[in-house]
C-alpha cells in the first residue's frame, strides 16, 4: 500500500495550524520546522522522498506563517513555539518524533528538545539559527525598531512590479529557487497580521549585534539526543562554521556539509537531503 499523503488543519491553543503530512501513521515520525518568512512548502522537495523512506512526514505552518493563523496574541517567542509544538502532536496524536528543523525552525527544535525532552527522539538542525552570533546583516537591520516602515515601502505595488520584471531577474542573476522563496516571502509578508509575526518572531531571536541563541541548550541536548547537523558550504545567511563549530563540541554529532552555496539545502539537494535523513532517523 503506498503512503498517503495531504494536508490538514489541526486546532492549537486555540487558533488554526496548517500541516502537510505524507507517509503512514504507523512509520517513525518526523516534523518539518520552516524559518522565517516562509512556510511548510519550504519542504516540498523533501516530503515524498522522506515518506518513501519508511517516514511519517508531517511539515508544518507555524502560527503567524502559510495557512496558519496569525494572531498577534500567540506569541513568536522560541517559549510561544515550543508550547505550540507540543499542542501540535496531541493534535495530531504523535508522543515523540525527530525534528528536523530550517533556519528558524532549527533554533525552535534546540528550544523545544531542551523544554519538552520527551518529545523528541533526534534533531535535525538545517543551516539552523541558534549555534552562533553570525547572521545575514539584513536580519541583523531588521530587527532595529522601525524597519517596518521600511518593508511596508518595499512592499507597495509599485514596488512589487519592479521584483517581478524578469529583467531585474536576469540583471541580479536569480536562479528559480531565488525566484521561488522571493514569492514565498511576498505573501508571508503580505498582510499586516504576516508582518507582525514575522517582526515579532524575528526579534526574538535577532538583535543587531547578530543572533540571540544560546549553545547552552545545544550542549545539553547533545549528550542525550542523537544530532544531524546539515549545511551548504557558502551559505550566504548563516555561516557553516557555526556547524563545524557545533560538531567539535559535540562529537557525537553527525555533518553533512554540500558543496555550493545556498541556504535551503534540503530544496537544492533534495533527493541527498531526504537519503541522509532518514538513514540517520532509521539507524539511531
Amino acid at each position: 500500500m503506498g503512503s498517503a499523503t495531504g494536508q490538514g488543519v489541526v486546532d492549537v491553543c486555540g487558533w488554526h495550524m496548517a500541516y502537510r503530512s505524507a507517509g503512514r501513521p504507523g512509520d517513525p515520525a518526523i516534523v518539518l520546522l520552516h524559518g522565517l518568512a516562509s512556510d511548510s512548502g519550504t519542504w516540498d522537495r523533501a516530503v515524498a522522498p522522506l515518506a518513501e523512506h519508511g517516514l511519517r512526514v508531517l511539515a508544518v505552518d507555524l502560527l503567524g506563517h502559510g495557512e496558519s493563523d496569525k494572531p498577534a496574541a500567540a506569541g513568536y517567542l522560541l517559549d510561544d513555539f515550543a508550547k505550540q509544538l507540543d499542542a501540535f502532536y496531541a493534535a495530531v496524536g504523535i508522543e515523540h518524533a525527530t525534528v528536523c528543523g530550517h533556519s528558524l525552525g532549527g533554533a525552535i527544535a534546540v528550544h523545544f528538545g531542551y523544554h519538552y525532552p520527551h518529545r523528541v527522539e533526534r534533531l535535525v538542525l538545517v543551516s539552523a539559527g541558534g549555534l552562533g552570533r553570525e547572521v545575514h546583516p539584513v536580519l541583523r537591520a531588521a530587527s532595529v525598531p522601525g524597519s517596518e516602515r521600511v518593508l511596508r515601502w518595499a512592499l507597495r505595488p509599485r514596488m512589487r512590479a519592479l521584483y517581478a520584471d524578469p529583467r531585474l531577474h536576469r540583471a541580479l542573476h536569480l536562479t528559480p529557487d531565488n525566484l521561488v522563496n522571493l514569492r514565498r516571502a511576498a505573501r508571508a509578508l503580505g498582510d499586516e497580521a504576516g508582518r507582525e509575526a514575522f517582526f515579532a518572531a524575528l526579534r526574538g531571536v535577532i538583535e543587531p549585534r547578530g543572533q540571540r541563541g544560546s549553545f547552552l541548550e545545544m550542549q545539553y541536548l547533545a549528550a542525550q539526543v542523537p544530532t544531524l547537523l546539515v549545511w551548504s558550504e557558502r551559505d550566504g545567511v548563516i555561516p557553516v562554521r557555526h556547524a563545524r563549530a557545533t560538531q567539535r563540541h559535540l562529537p557525537g554529532s553527525r555533518l553533512l556539509v554540500f558543496p555550493g552555496g545556498g541556504h535551503e539545502p534540503h530544496r537544492r539537494h533534495a533527493d541527498e537531503f531526504a537519503d541522509a535523513v532518514a538513514d540517520f532517523v532509521l539507524t539511531t
